[in-house]
């Protein structure tokens, strides 16, 4: 039987895969955040509007590590933004435009139409739970989307 230390270019091997490992993990911590800045992005259709304020407050944000024990945070700044996106009873989107459709109509061409009125029609699409849903729905978007970061 040959001596492990006998093998000629073990050692070539093991430093091309310890390179290697070490680029794939770079490659993780990339795909990590371009999930997350998609995953943000995929947000906008579902974060309920009135002034943008919310909408625009959105982040992204490397909180420590790097390669393969990256850790990304994304989310909303405004104080309100777990109010609202966890609150299952206030209406938003479609909801909102059958509820309030009088005061729509009422507003449209007058300046009480405009976002510091608020009455003016929402999206179809927008919701309470307006990260977690696309976090869901577009799960294997965001793994391909590290996966092929790894993969350079």
């Amino acid at each position: 039987m040959a001596k492990l230390s006998s093998v000629t270019g073990l050692k070539t091997v093991i430093q091309n895969l310890h390179a290697a490992k070490d680029k794939i993990g770079l490659g993780v911590g990339r795909g990590l955040r371009k999930g997350g800045l998609f995953l943000l992005q995929a947000t906008d259709k579902y974060t309920p509007v009135q002034l943008g304020t919310l909408r625009n407050s959105k982040f992204i944000r490397n909180v420590g590590g790097a390669g393969y024990d990256t850790d990304i945070v994304v989310g909303f700044t405004v104080d309100y933004a777990a109010i609202v996106h966890e609150d299952m009873t206030k209406k938003h989107g479609a909801q909102f435009n059958v509820e309030h459709a009088a005061e729509i109509a009422a507003a449209s061409g007058t300046t009480r139409g405009t976002a510091k009125g608020g009455m003016f029609l929402r999206g179809d699409e927008q919701q309470a739970k307006f990260l977690e849903r696309p976090a869901r729905e577009e799960r294997q978007h965001i793994l391909k989307i590290i996966a092929k970061e790894a993969s350079q």
